[in-house]
């Protein structure tokens, strides 16, 4: 099964992917700070800060972690690893800021706040100063602005910019479709209390987004949705029996509903549980392995197969509303096309993936959907993105950072239980 918790967001209720831009200003010691931070994932951040001293201007550049145990101790912390200049005009000492979120006496978090390395260090929280975020759109941004935190030889300045490398490189050649059809087909308990709404998120998140991908690498789209009362074994089996790709179209099918395993279970993946209500009987009629929907896909013959479960992988539980945390990214950074060319129209294979292992639960909000079908999501755009200079993307750094990610989530969790997706990948390139 998947168990629900109540989601709320690190810098508002939002979805879990990647490549967030956030604009932070604050002033401390008479010095005023402007900082644009990019937020990957929850390993994966960074922050430029610009500001004015003795006259002449300093720009710095600090990685930063997401501290997950902070929060057990109601605290959220996005800690400071480590600072250098990216260029300075005056000598002065920058100290990283620590950025975090405290809940006060009302039980009420307050922030973003930020306090520096050495006053932090030195357990002086007298300097703490409040911080004003906004969140960035990536296409509204302009020279002007990011010509504070980036000079013009770095790539991540023109990649913001929309143009995605240097002008003076020479122009990408990109790789037509050939009328090969991207294939999405949805499975999603939407009718089941506990999770029908986080279960109606993951098919709305994941529908938006491979046809965005078909969209833009001009491939042809169907789009099978499951769903309400056809969500039925029956159902199911029928249209995967009735389906048939051609040789060089891609097959997306997803999987959002509760999930189970056999006490003598030998099969790492999960059973999936078609049952939508208490009063439905259980048994072979009503559930089958993730891994009999890859062989039934396999079979079609297509290029490209994506198997993925967002579900548990443990014996049946008791669903329940609990707790809160704290996440905060979501992809609004264009994809580079060329990337997703290698992806989607120059990938022959299989990957299978189920978003728990063996006897742990998956974890999901009514607000965001599953934490493995967000991270899942977010790692396939942080692996396309422009600002990312590897352009040789993998499906397999795709699902590791996605495991990573999940695992990440369900640790800030204050209640959740460790969830460590699983996958397998049989995948060839051109």
């Amino acid at each position: 099964m998947r168990l629900l918790f109540t989601l709320v967001s690190l810098f508002a209720l939002h979805p879990l992917f990647s490549q967030t831009l956030y604009d932070m200003r604050w002033s401390s010691e008479g010095i005023d700070y402007a900082g644009f931070m990019i937020y990957f994932n929850e390993e994966d951040i960074y922050m430029r800060v610009g500001y004015s001293y003795n006259g002449g201007y300093n720009l710095t550049h600090t990685e930063y972690h997401y501290d997950t145990e902070s929060q057990r101790e109601g605290l959220v912390l996005l800690e400071g690893l480590g600072s250098e200049y990216v260029y300075s005009q005056t000598d002065s000492e920058y100290e990283p800021f620590h950025i975090f979120w405290a809940l006060d006496d009302n039980n009420q978090w307050l922030g973003p706040l930020a306090l520096d390395n050495y006053h932090l260090s030195n357990d002086n929280y007298d300097d703490i100063v409040e911080v004003t975020l906004t969140e960035l759109n990536p296409n509204t941004l302009t020279e002007e602005y990011l010509q504070w935190f980036y000079t013009p030889e770095d790539p991540d300045y023109y990649a913001l910019l929309g143009i995605g490398t240097d002008p003076n490189s020479q122009p990408v050649t990109t790789t037509p479709a050939g009328g090969s059809t991207l294939h999405f087909i949805m499975i999603a308990n939407t009718l089941i209390p506990d999770i029908g709404p986080s279960t109606n998120l993951d098919m709305h998140n994941a529908s938006n987004e491979f046809e965005g991908i078909a969209n833009v690498l001009k491939m042809n789209y169907n789009k099978i949705l499951i769903s309400d009362k056809n969500f039925t074994k029956d159902y199911v089996l029928s249209t995967l029996q009735n389906f048939s790709p051609a040789p060089n179209d891609v097959v997306v099918v997803m999987y959002s509903g509760h999930g189970f395993r056999f006490s003598d279970q030998t099969e790492k993946f999960p059973q999936l549980d078609f049952r939508f209500n208490d009063y439905q009987e259980f048994g072979p009629q009503t559930c089958m392995n993730l891994v009999d929907v890859n062989q039934m896909i396999t079979q079609k013959g297509a290029r490209l197969n994506l198997i993925i479960g967002d579900c548990c992988n443990s014996d049946i539980g008791v669903p329940k509303q609990i707790g809160t945390t704290f996440l905060g990214a979501r992809s609004t950074v264009n994809a580079s096309l060329p990337k997703l060319q290698k992806l989607f129209l120059e990938t022959s294979g299989t990957v299978i993936a189920a978003g728990a292992s063996q006897g742990e639960s998956s974890w999901g909000s009514n607000n965001n959907g599953g934490f493995f079908t967000n991270s899942l999501i977010g790692s396939l755009r942080e692996e396309v993105s422009v600002l990312r200079a590897d352009d040789e993307p993998r499906w397999e750094d795709i699902l590791d950072q996605a495991q990573k990610s999940t695992v990440t989530k369900s640790q800030m969790c204050q209640v959740c239980k460790p969830q460590h997706p699983i996958y397998e990948q049989f995948i060839s390139g051109k």
